[in-house]
């Protein structure tokens, strides 16, 4: 259901005029109709679409109004560390699959 929201979110956000551009961080073709719905329906809109590793889709690229690839380093760069421990002391950690 991830792609329905999401769909779902961008279209109705669109709607509110809530944005001038949306940027979706995804692979995914099931997110073309939604993409080629704003760009049709809502000309100075734009979705530019980050792609992460691996992930790359001529499909989903051709219809975004731009697009780039987040590199894994620059992925792995962004992440929160090991641990985080928050005002009231309790310790958020990493899962080990994550790293």
């Amino acid at each position: 259901m991830t792609d329905v929201n999401i769909a779902t979110q961008i279209l109705i956000d669109a709607y509110q005029d809530k944005y001038d551009m949306a940027m979706l961080i995804s692979g995914d073709s099931d997110l073309v109709p939604p993409i080629k719905a704003i760009h049709d329906n809502f000309k100075s809109k734009r979705v530019f679409v980050a792609f992460p590793p691996k992930r790359h889709n001529n499909t989903v690229a051709l219809q975004a109004k731009g697009s780039m690839i987040i590199g894994r380093k620059k992925l792995v760069n962004s992440q929160f560390p090991k641990e985080v421990t928050k005002k009231d002391g309790f310790v958020l950690k990493k899962p080990k699959e994550w790293r």
